[in-house]
């Protein structure tokens, strides 16, 4: 989509194209729990997720909390333990997850509501919103030798897609913790990408965004001007082939694959941090972080 050079409405016209696209979809958003660390921050981006929906475009939000709640487990002296990305969970370590989770969706639901939205906070497990198993013990991968015990974590399997839909009916907006109920009503704790995923799958959502704390998926880790804006589950196995995707962002990748594979239109990861880079993604054609979908088109959207 281009813009006639000398146009002094150009911007105007191609935001008001995306707008009549997107009115009355639903988005997912998935907040990484670091960026709950800055209230201006938080305020920024509340701002520009309210204007996403002043334009008719429907929100659930999923929170981590994964910073939190390394700091306060380091604060307890509760050892970390994680493998491929993924928290492995004692009894105590689900008591600081449990009230990392009641402070952070705290914190959201007062700052997106002082930004004048109508604001649900939502803990998955209660009401059995959000139904996981546990995941039993065993090897974490292929080749991979100690069997793992994974503690109180949660795979999930369904979703209450119906009180789901009665909070966007009611353009209220949900803004979720991704704790889970187990099959004996205990509380299990479940990866919020996984969560965000399963959501827009079973919403039929047309995005799944992901707010991170880097401007997009880099080619150099390290360097923050490599992003790549545009790619496709090929690219996706070919970058982890090759090494570039690893620890937290595997499982991040394996969220994003279900959710294209579930019908989801296109993954974003977009900085949480720029001021404007939310708004950018959706309402301009160039963007601002990395799109993703199941199969590239012959030209770049």
């Amino acid at each position: 989509m281009s813009t006639r050079a000398g146009d002094p409405y150009a911007v105007l016209r191609v935001a008001a194209q995306y707008v009549a696209r997107f009115r009355g979809a639903l988005f997912v958003l998935k907040v990484s729990g670091a960026l709950a660390e800055d209230p201006a921050r938080m305020s920024a981006l509340a701002e520009q997720i309210r204007l996403v929906t002043d334009f008719g475009i429907r929100l659930i939000v999923v929170h981590g909390a994964g910073s939190e709640i390394d700091r306060e487990c380091d604060r307890r002296g509760i050892p970390v333990q994680k493998i491929g990305g993924r928290r492995i969970t004692s009894p105590a370590v689900l008591e600081v997850v449990c009230e990392s989770y009641r402070e952070i969706n705290r914190s959201w639901v007062s700052v997106l509501r002082a930004s004048g939205l109508s604001v649900v906070g939502v803990f998955g497990q209660e009401g059995s919103l959000l139904r996981a198993r546990p995941r039993p013990p065993g090897a974490f991968a292929a080749g991979f030798e100690e069997t793992v015990s994974w503690g109180a974590v949660g795979d999930l399997e369904t979703v209450d897609a119906v009180q789901f839909r009665d909070w966007i009916k009611q353009e209220t907006l949900a803004v979720v913790a991704p704790l889970t109920a187990g099959p004996e009503g205990e509380i299990l704790n479940s990866n919020a990408d996984t969560v965000a995923s399963a959501l827009a799958a079973a919403l039929h959502a047309s995005k799944l965004i992901f707010l991170l704390g880097v401007p997009g998926l880099l080619r150099n880790r390290d360097d923050r001007t490599t992003v790549i804006p545009y790619a496709d589950l090929a690219d996706l196995a070919g970058f982890e082939a090759s090494g570039m995707i690893q620890d937290g962002m595997i499982v991040k990748t394996r969220a994003l694959e279900s959710a294209l594979r579930a019908g989801v239109e296109s993954i974003h990861l977009v900085s949480g941090t720029d001021h404007d880079a939310l708004v950018r993604e959706v309402f301009t054609h160039e963007g601002s972080g990395t799109m993703i979908v199941a199969r590239k088109r012959k030209t770049a959207p």
